[in-house]
């Protein structure tokens, strides 16, 4: 018999209301989807994150030991993403709309965009992701 782990997947989006936020950096919770092995939603789950980050890139390890694999994103900042990856997250940005709405794109084989928000202090940033 094959572990349950061994099929599920986990998928994390940073969001703010039911919408995908602009910036990781800024969103009030995460959702999590498990998903089966046939894509099918097994479970939804919500992650606060900490409140004293505003770039979240400390959540890395939080989010990889609640079994996120992928990340979906709007904005986000390099340092994210490779404090991400080296939590073995992949991680995927570009995306905007409802948080079922972006999983749905993805499963169908939207993989976003790779256009990196670029560093920047949280005041008047002129990022073109938001």
């Amino acid at each position: 018999m094959l572990d349950l782990k061994l099929r599920t997947k986990k998928v994390a989006l940073p969001f703010k209301g039911e919408q995908v936020d602009k910036h990781f950096g800024h969103c009030e919770k995460f959702v999590i989807y498990t998903l089966s092995a046939q894509n099918k939603i097994l479970n939804t789950s919500f992650y606060e994150g900490a409140e004293d980050c505003g770039c979240k890139s400390n959540l890395a390890e939080e989010l990889a030991k609640e079994g996120v694999e992928v990340l979906l994103a709007g904005g986000i900042g390099q340092g994210a993403i490779v404090k991400l990856k080296a939590a073995n997250v992949e991680v995927f940005m570009g995306f905007s709309g409802a948080t079922d709405q972006v999983l749905a794109q993805w499963l169908s084989g939207n993989k976003g965009n790779s256009e990196v928000c670029p560093p920047h202090d949280e005041e008047g940033h002129q990022c073109g992701n938001h």
